[in-house]
């Protein structure tokens, strides 16, 4: 198989359209934003009151949000990456950017998180990405979308509901529960 220009020997059991890229993603945590936001908003409010001293003016806060908001979404988009996920038999790979594809045995995923992308509530149709595939050993893998748009996108939307149908085929896996705040919902097949 050959992607981004490289060749990788991957087993013929593999459909070609069980290849699925997800753009501008964010391969940990989202909690983990906090370690470029919090810096950032100290940065810009250390500036502000060098500049500015104790002087309140609206406009300038509001310019200076504007900046902070601004360099928070460049740093993060820039700290995205493309990710391709295929299956076979035995194997889910996952390659981050350009670099070399990592497998992972299906039985050590014992589960994953993600929004309902089967749902037909145009309420809750979402097109951002989130999948958190628990591993028993190792490091979950993580794909959270950098974009924030609350505005559903019919094709990014129908690539994520088939990839989510595609990982619950995998892994048999089904929806079992629902995170109560969110309309994220846990896929194994444990309850």
């Amino acid at each position: 198989m050959q992607i981004n220009g490289k060749k990788y020997i991957v087993p013929l059991v593999m459909a070609k359209n069980n290849v699925f890229t997800f753009n501008q993603v964010l391969p940990y945590p989202t909690s983990w934003s906090l370690f470029i936001i919090i810096p950032c908003l100290i940065c810009y409010s250390i500036l502000y009151y060098i500049f500015f001293k104790a002087i309140f003016h609206l406009s300038l806060m509001m310019f200076f949000m504007l900046i902070y908001f601004g360099t928070c979404y460049i740093i993060l988009k820039a700290l995205s990456l493309r990710m391709t996920i295929w299956f076979d038999g035995d194997f889910m790979y996952v390659q981050k950017g350009n670099g070399a594809p990592k497998r992972f045995l299906k039985n050590n995923i014992y589960g994953f998180y993600a929004y309902n992308y089967e749902t037909e509530s145009a309420t809750l149709k979402t097109s951002k990405i989130y999948f958190r595939f628990c591993l028993r050993v190792g490091k979950d893998i993580y794909l959270n979308d950098v974009e924030y748009k609350n505005k559903y996108d019919d094709i990014k939307g129908s690539n994520l509901k088939k990839f989510l149908k595609t990982a619950q085929t995998e892994f048999h896996f089904s929806k079992t529960s629902k995170n109560s705040l969110q309309n994220i919902y846990w896929y194994s097949n444990q309850n």
